[in-house]
């Protein structure tokens, strides 16, 4: 007989202490795990910088530190909801819940023992939130405008343009330090003008400014005056403060600020149109919001967990992750409604927790009321039976003729499922946080909602690319860890199945998936990259730069063979070009030829035809004014800036011979290559390592120790990659140990796992 509401008994300290030893573990993977997330794309700019930039691994680290800091302080509430729901399931699966049921211990009460351990990290959340996060922002503002006075040229990246106020900068090689340029376009805006350079050499001044020399150029005038050519040895000039300077956006620098100057700027904020909320009162409830956030979802814990119908020890982890994107969703909603007038600061910022108290009240009211013995306790053991019927078919052919591939069917499936979701909840998450490094970009040039909506449209195949890999780690970790701990994978021993041969659907799966990622990765990808950053450059930022009345003229270089194109807009779509500039290339890296038209039309198969053109042609040192045709054959592709993430495997390797045929090192873009190649193997060596450690049993790793072994295994491959790539771009280790490297260890590591259970069994 179930004992009445009035006489339920309380949980004593034992079962605190009890509950909080289950939940702390949960609750530090988690917050390493969502912080490393958010920090992924920086470790491999981190290996760049130790290898190639010339910064210490102290002063890097110290960097990394000051990043994770703000990252964990945010992650606290998430990381306490997930350890909270993992230790619940781990209770509701071995039906701990139901024994304190019986022994009248209502199930809601365990509300309390999981808000005690929230309100202690809580406690922890809050130091962090005021003042750990302040201080770790204020000391990486430091480190970061220390780096840009001192090492300027960290920013260079050969074929990219780097920007310095209206000044632009691009070079066809860089040095792995960074500090000396080949083949250098210098774009000054005063004339109006590009200067020609075989080198350059790239310094700081005593005030921070940066100062580059350039070596042996050369710029060609053209005017209605008259043709005018300027050659110079060497030529030394201090550019802007760059606009891709080693800095981070208002908002980041805002959250450096201590308590009471925020607190400071919050009153003295004015609403303008260009800037209507105010982003220091945002942070400033924020600070506030977090820690109480992490207490909310505490409470929110034990509802969440017993309001579903069966418990799991996996399903509390998928619960946390998708509460923590509906989470995500609701404070990208409040500050909407914040931004546009409908809700207060105040309100904005606290809506998200006000929604999900409100949530957890009303689910602990429904379970007090209903309690959880009409929840399915027996449905593992049910599933355990069912399979263990199957193996038995498969050991006695004397029973009859077994359904045909019965278990692999059965472990495919599983698999399948678990990818999926994994898939699924690493997207969201990828998108979300994506959306939110986005949004003060998104406000500065005043990006609609329609324009959003098109740039994510054809960036989400970029960011789907970088969470396959994970997510059929995820999935294979999750479906060994769930088949150990159900009793399965012994039953299999029991029946004389082998743990590998059970789960060698889950590698054929892999397999499969794998050439389908190589024509995501070097198909699909570099296509919709190049969309997302035309809507980027020639929409988003053009209709704002449109929109300045005090614009000045800037270039916009494009190479093609030996040719260098500089036009004030280049519209690949429609094939026009505005205030066209061809330049001829000798072997020198000097202007050999200039050509000008106010405008220009793509007729087909790489043909322009010119209005209005000019020729100079420069011989024996000397320019020269001489009939200009009015078509250019520019080749059938007019590229854009050189960078990989936008061409296939096939049109690397033809810049690859472009580059070196025009006697530059090509080994980057060798590396990339080589990469490109390799990268979908990822899909295939991360998994099966994961299958690999977690069947040495029995006994079996548990959940957790699979779950940590797979996120190590994943770090390890995304900092190998780095590393391994940064070794290449240095000339350190040749191309094709640069881009195979990764794939070469995780290979031998996969081979050793092997060696291992080859051993054991």
């Amino acid at each position: 007989m179930t004992p009445s509401p009035t006489s339920r008994r309380r949980p004593g300290r034992t079962l605190y202490r009890y509950v909080a030893r289950e939940a702390r573990r949960p609750f530090f993977l988690a917050l390493f795990g969502l912080t490393l997330v958010v920090l992924t794309r920086d470790l491999i700019g981190f290996s760049e910088l130790v290898i190639n930039r010339g910064l210490g691994v102290g002063e890097v680290a110290r960097i990394a530190f000051y990043e994770a800091v703000p990252v964990a302080s945010t992650m606290f509430p998430f990381a306490v909801l997930i350890g909270a729901l993992v230790a619940l399931g781990r209770l509701g699966a071995d039906c701990e819940i139901l024994v304190l049921e019986a022994s009248g211990v209502s199930a809601s009460r365990l509300v309390g023992p999981i808000v005690a351990f929230a309100l202690a990290m809580s406690g922890i959340s809050l130091v962090l939130s005021l003042w750990g996060a302040p201080f770790a922002n204020r000391g990486l503002d430091a480190d970061l405008e220390r780096i840009s006075r001192q090492q300027p040229w960290a920013q260079f990246r050969a074929g990219a343009v780097s920007r310095f106020g209206g000044w632009q900068v691009e070079a066809r090689e860089v040095s792995a330090r960074g500090d000396e340029l080949r083949g250098v376009l210098l774009w000054m805006p005063d004339i109006a003008e590009t200067i020609f350079a075989r080198s350059a050499r790239v310094g700081s001044t005593a005030d921070g400014g940066v100062e580059i020399a350039l070596e042996s150029g050369s710029l060609v005038f053209s005017s209605d005056a008259g043709v005018q050519q300027l050659r110079f040895e060497v030529l030394t000039t201090t550019l802007p403060q760059s606009e891709e300077r080693v800095t981070r956006s208002e908002a980041e620098q805002l959250a450096g600020l201590p308590l009471a100057a925020l607190a400071a700027r919050a009153s003295t904020f004015e609403a303008s149109e260009e800037s209507p909320l105010s982003r220091p009162a945002v942070e400033l409830h924020r600070r506030a919001a977090t820690p109480v956030a992490t207490l909310i979802f505490g409470f929110l814990a034990v509802p969440l967990f017993l309001a579903r119908r069966h418990f799991s020890r996996s399903g509390g982890s998928m619960l946390g992750v998708v509460t923590t994107i509906v989470y995500f969703v609701l404070i990208q909603f409040g500050e909407g409604l914040s931004q546009a007038g409908t809700l207060s600061v105040a309100a904005g910022v606290w809506l998200p927790n006000a929604v999900l108290g409100i949530l957890a009240a009303v689910l602990l009211i429904r379970i007090r009321r209903e309690g959880v013995l009409g929840h399915a306790f027996d449905r593992p053991q049910r599933r355990e039976g069912r399979l263990l019927g199957r193996l038995m078919a498969f050991a006695s052919h004397s029973a009859g003729k077994p359904r045909r591939f019965a278990l692999q069917r059965y472990i495919g499936a599983r698999f399948i499922e678990l990818a999926i979701l994994s898939f699924g909840v690493l997207l969201t998450a990828y998108v979300l946080i994506d959306v939110m490094e986005r949004l003060d970009w998104f406000a500065r040039y005043q990006a609609t909602g329609f324009d959003v909506i098109r740039f994510y449209t054809v960036r989400i195949p970029l960011l789907a690319s970088r969470v396959v890999p994970m997510a059929l780690l995820i999935g294979s970790a999750l479906v060994v860890s769930l088949l150990a701990v159900e009793g399965e994978l012994i039953g299999m021993r029991a029946c004389g199945i082998p743990a590998p041969r059970a789960l060698l659907p889950v590698f054929v799966l892999t397999l499969l998936v794998a050439p389908a990622y190589f024509v995501l990765r070097n198909v699909v990808v570099p296509r919709t990259n190049a969309l997302a950053d035309e809507l980027k450059q020639k929409e988003i930022k053009g209709e704002y730069y449109r929109a300045l009345a005090d614009r000045r003229k800037t270039a916009v270089w494009q190479r093609t063979g030996s040719r260098v194109l500089e036009a004030e807009r280049f519209d690949t779509e429609r094939g026009e070009a505005r205030e066209l500039t061809i330049y001829e290339i000798g072997k020198d890296a000097l202007p050999i030829s200039r050509a000008d038209a106010t405008s220009a039309r793509h007729i087909g198969r790489g043909i322009w035809r010119l209005q209005d053109p000019q020729r100079i042609e420069i011989e024996d040192g000397y320019a020269r004014r001489v009939p200009a045709d009015r078509y250019a054959d520019l080749g059938m592709e007019v590229s854009a800036d050189v960078d990989t993430m936008h061409l296939s495997i096939a049109a690397l390797a033809r810049e690859i011979e472009v580059v070196e045929a025009d006697g530059y090192d090509a080994t980057p873009l060798r590396v990339d290559f080589h990469i490109k190649l390799s990268d979908a193997l990822a899909c295939v060596l991360l998994p099966v390592s994961a299958l690999l450690f977690a069947v040495g049993g029995p006994p079996f790793p548990g959940p957790a120790k699979t779950l940590l072994v797979s996120g190590a295994l994943a770090v390890g491959y995304i900092l190998l990659t780095g590393v391994s790539a940064s070794l290449g771009y240095a000339g350190s280790v040749p191309p094709l140990v640069g881009g195979w490297g990764p794939t070469i260890v995780f290979t031998l590591v996969a081979g050793a796992l092997a060696l291992r259970l080859n051993r054991r069994l």
